[in-house]
């Protein structure tokens, strides 16, 4: 996974970037387009429409990455862009699960059980990290980090809605482990400061 963001950066992000800033667009501005497009990616699968919450949801992630690295390159980090990025991560995961999770209500009941799981270990791995951090530990173990999340959930939605729901297993189970993983290792951490 790290070889194919390391190659995504540098041959699709930076390129983007680039034209981003010379067109003065304040990092900021680019965090509200995900949201967005993360309203629109809702939207799709609310309705069934899994391959158009596939692109959009794409979008929101690339969106994502393009506002940090604005940032970085015209020395505008700041900590309330910050708070901004992680909040609009976190409410863009929760409406892309809301949008399953409608579908799914009147299509395949049985599968909301998936779609809860599944985002409850999300923000959990989100959470925990964040905790971590909070006790200047950075807890940046397991497989399932944002960027594994959104490429399952943009596998599964090209695959459709039945096919989707064994994904929403994976996420439950690799999500789960990986949130026990960042536990485990913020404990041992705080143990030796």
């Amino acid at each position: 996974m790290h070889k194919i963001k390391v190659l995504g950066r540098k041959y699709f992000v930076k390129p983007i970037v680039y034209i981003l800033v010379k067109v003065k667009i304040p990092p900021n501005i680019v965090t509200l387009m995900s949201l967005l497009l993360g309203i629109v990616a809702f939207l799709f699968y609310w309705q069934g429409a899994f391959w158009a919450g596939a692109i959009f949801l794409f979008l929101c992630g690339i969106f994502d990455t393009f506002d940090g690295e604005i940032a970085r390159q015209t020395n505008r980090v700041t900590k309330i862009g910050g708070f901004l990025d992680s909040t609009v991560d976190r409410i863009n995961e929760f409406l892309i699960y809301l949008g399953l999770f409608l579908y799914y209500y009147t299509h395949e009941s049985y599968a909301l059980f998936w779609v809860f799981f599944a985002m409850f270990g999300s923000m959990m791995v989100s959470y925990t990290r964040a905790r971590g951090e909070g006790l200047g530990i950075s807890p940046q173990v397991g497989v399932f980090e944002r960027f594994t999340r959104f490429l399952l959930l943009i596998i599964g939605s090209l695959l459709g809605p039945n096919l989707m729901i064994y994904v929403l297993v994976i996420l439950t189970f690799g999500t789960t482990q990986t949130m026990i993983q960042r536990i485990i290792y913020t404990h041992k951490k705080s143990l030796k400061n």
